[in-house]
């Protein structure tokens, strides 16, 4: 028991003696339960006005064992007999003062001080505390009850823990969701994670982040950590020997784990160039992206680069193999095209030359460029004779001095200093078929008329020109009025096998061709 006096109602504690003061006092008695308030305030009031109170904390009770708390309130001379007494409990002291909000709080009603007696006052406090925190439960009042009187660390105020869901600290927030957590490290059951964070505001806020418990070392032929999900126990794997690996040189293939833990390869060889005329047979692996590197052979080294259309050449230098292109040769009338796989020249027909002169065969015969592309004595072949078949020798040059007469039955030429001169030209005898008469074939080189060239007779004639033919007069085969009678043209009015041409007519000085 706890025995103070408030001496003439003055906040003054002091031990209060069994018998009653002469003024006499009013005694006041505290008892509490499982909560031990932090503090006791006693206050003392009269009709008048005046008014006192003392603190006691917890710290001056002084019979632990017993929980009461004795007051002993002495009126002051000038203040009435008749007073109210008021009794709060404090959770919380500050030095000797309660602090906070009240507990509880009990108000006596008008109580008469009797001269050398105690009037009795006795208070019973309702809250509890079961877990001896120092926090209240089991009443209501303006600050926070303890939210579970069975732990002693859960409490208002209490350091909230936010790997669990409970609220320590008693302000219906647990966990993440506690703002007080922001930050701090959490435990979320996953027991495979340390370090986790809570992460976020409010009841969005969640246990995130951290890094796996079971560490793995370092290596690909390590073996693997494994978390036990269940206990959080970290389990080795077995090393599987001959796992495929990286041993991380691109010179390397094939790795594979060993027993002991090493990552093994083979070693790439390079004997293979790729042009073994112009790189040294033997090179190095470039480590870095794994392609083999071969020097290359001096540019005098001689090769042949597998082109068909390329002659042996040189190395150049830098490990390629340099031909040297075949020369095509100038082919009459065509132009050089390029050379296809079987190592020849091929060639187009040049249109420039066509119609142009080209060398002549063996036999001598001038020639001319076709649109074919081909190197003929003609341009085209008439369809009375081959002008490819006349040989070159036989080809002569016709060259008149003036006006003359060729009569193709005597094959003369009037008058014959005229003419051209003897062997300069070949006239040449062809058959037709169908009894149609023969054909004198002239082949020339040049052709150069001095004057009017007038052809006659009963054959037919043909001036083969190889060449060019410059006319500077007529050549004139038509029919005639000879001592005033119609005369046939050279090889008109002739019969045919099947059908016969109608002879040619005369009137009025003008004769007309005859119709076969």
């Amino acid at each position: 028991m706890h025995r103070l006096c408030l001496l003439g109602c003055v906040l003054l504690l002091a031990a209060c003696g069994e018998k009653a003061p002469d003024e006499g006092a009013i005694r006041v008695s505290v008892t509490y339960g499982t909560f031990k308030p932090a503090c006791v305030r006693v206050e003392a009031k009269d009709a008048q006005g005046h008014q006192e109170a003392t603190d006691i904390p917890a710290t001056q009770f002084k019979t632990p064992q017993k929980p009461e708390v004795l007051v002993a309130v002495r009126r002051k001379a000038d203040w009435d007999t008749a007073l109210s007494i008021t009794v709060s409990s404090y959770a919380e002291a500050a030095g000797s003062r309660c602090s906070g909000a009240a507990v509880e709080t009990f108000a006596s009603s008008s109580l008469t001080v009797v001269p050398k007696e105690y009037t009795r006052f006795d208070v019973t406090l309702l809250a509890k505390d079961g877990d001896s925190d120092g926090s209240p439960t089991g009443v209501e009042w303006a600050g926070i009850s303890d939210c579970d009187d069975t732990k002693g660390d859960v409490r208002p105020g209490a350091e909230e823990k936010c790997d669990t869901a409970i609220d320590y600290d008693c302000d219906e927030k647990f966990a993440c969701a506690d703002p007080d957590c922001s930050a701090k490290t959490c435990t979320d059951g996953d027991l495979c994670t340390v370090g986790k964070k809570c992460v976020g505001v409010g009841e969005a806020a969640q246990c995130g982040g951290g890094e796996p418990k079971c560490k793995q070392t370092a290596g690909q032929c390590e073996s693997v950590v494994r978390c036990v999900a269940a206990t959080g126990a970290c389990i080795d794997e077995t090393v599987v020997e001959g796992a495929a690996c990286d041993p991380g040189n691109k010179c390397v293939t094939h790795g594979r784990c060993t027993a002991d833990k090493q990552c093994v390869g083979d070693v790439k060889t390079c004997n293979s160039p790729l042009d073994a005329q112009c790189q040294e047979s033997t090179g190095s692996c470039n480590s870095t992206n794994g392609q083999c590197e071969y020097t290359p052979k001096p540019v005098t080294t001689s090769c042949v680069d597998g082109n068909v259309c390329n002659d042996p050449g040189f190395c150049n230098g830098s490990g390629v193999c340099n031909g040297i292109p075949t020369t095509c040769a100038p082919v009459d009338c065509k132009q050089a095209q390029g050379c296809p796989r079987n190592g020849s020249c091929f060639y187009s027909t040049d249109s420039a030359k066509l119609n142009q002169p080209c060398s002549e065969n063996n036999s001598g015969t001038p020639r001319v460029c076709r649109a074919d592309g081909e190197c003929v004595a003609f341009p085209y072949t008439p369809s009375n004779f081959d002008p490819n078949t006349i040989p070159g020798g036989e080809i002569g040059e016709l060259r008149t001095t003036g006006a003359v007469v060729f009569d193709t039955d005597a094959k003369t030429w009037t008058p014959s200093g005229s003419g051209p001169n003897a062997g300069d030209v070949t006239i040449k005898t062809l058959t037709q078929p169908g009894g149609a008469p023969e054909i004198l074939l002239i082949p020339v080189r040049t052709l150069a008329l001095g004057g009017e060239l007038r052809i006659v007779g009963s054959r037919p004639v043909i001036l083969a020109v190889y060449g060019d033919a410059t006319l500077s007069h007529d050549i004139l085969a038509s029919g005639r009025i000879v001592n005033g009678a119609p005369v046939a043209g050279a090889g008109g009015n002739q019969a045919c096998t099947a059908s016969q041409g109608k002879n040619g007519t005369y009137s009025g000085n003008q004769g007309g061709g005859g119709g076969g």
